[in-house]
C-alpha cells in the first residue's frame, strides 16, 4: 500500500469533512476529488469510518508536533507559552470545526476511536508535563506533584472546551464563536489555576 496515496486520500477527505462534515460527505465525492475509482478508494479504506479515524489521527499528530515546537521555544513566560498552545488549538478548532462534530456520530462509541482519543489525551498531558517541567527547571513554577497538576490542568482545560461546544455537538449546528469563547475561558482559567504557583523574578 502506498503511504503517499493514503496521505492524498486523507488530505482530500479532510477538505470535505472540514467543510461539509462527516455525515454529508460521501466516499464517491472523495473518490471524484482524487480522480480515482470508488473501488480504488475502498482498497485503501473499506469504509468512511476508518477514513475518519485516520483523518483525526493525522490532524492530532500534526497539532502535537506543533505543540512541541512551541514548548521548545519556552525560555520563561509560562502563561505566554500556555496561551500560545491554546491559540494553536483554537486555530485547529476553527480549521476543522465541522470535523470536530464527529462526536455526534456513532463512530465515537467504537473501541478503536475511544482508544485513539485516550492516546491523544495522554500525548497532550505529556506535552503539558514537559512544559511544566521546563518552567520548574527555570525557577518559574513551583509544584509539589507535577503529575497530578498536569492531569488536573488538562481536565479543566479540556472540560472548558467541551462546555462551550456541547450545544453544537447536540444540535450539529456549527458555531465558530464558541472557539473564541473557549480560548478566553482557557486563558482565564490558566491565570486563576497558576496564581500563587508562578515565581516572580
Amino acid at each position: 500500500m502506498s503511504e503517499t496515496k493514503r496521505e492524498q486520500i486523507i488530505e482530500s477527505a479532510l477538505k470535505r469533512f472540514s467543510h461539509f462534515g462527516f455525515q454529508k460527505t460521501s466516499m464517491n465525492e472523495i473518490a471524484d476529488d482524487l480522480r480515482i475509482t470508488k473501488a480504488n478508494l475502498y482498497y485503501y479504506y473499506p469504509d468512511k469510518s476508518s477514513l475518519l479515524r485516520d483523518c483525526v489521527k493525522s490532524v492530532a499528530q500534526e497539532m502535537s508536533e506543533k505543540e512541541l515546537n512551541i514548548i521548545e521555544t519556552y525560555e520563561g513566560g509560562l502563561l505566554g507559552t500556555l496561551f500560545s498552545l491554546f491559540e494553536l488549538h483554537t486555530a485547529y478548532a476553527k480549521d476543522y470545526y465541522m470535523l470536530s462534530l464527529y462526536e455526534k456520530v456513532e463512530i465515537i462509541k467504537e473501541i478503536s476511536m475511544q482508544c485513539m482519543v485516550l492516546e491523544f489525551d495522554e500525548r497532550n498531558r505529556g506535552n503539558l508535563k514537559l512544559l511544566f517541567q521546563r518552567a520548574i527547571d527555570n525557577n518559574e513554577l513551583k509544584l509539589e506533584d507535577i503529575d497530578n497538576a498536569c492531569l488536573a490542568f488538562h481536565e479543566i482545560i479540556k472540560g472548558l472546551s467541551m462546555f462551550h461546544k456541547i450545544s453544537d455537538i447536540i444540535t450539529g449546528i456549527p458555531n465558530l464563536d464558541s472557539t473564541d469563547n473557549t480560548l478566553a475561558s482557557q486563558k482565564r482559567a490558566a491565570r486563576f489555576i497558576l496564581e500563587g504557583k508562578l515565581i516572580s523574578k
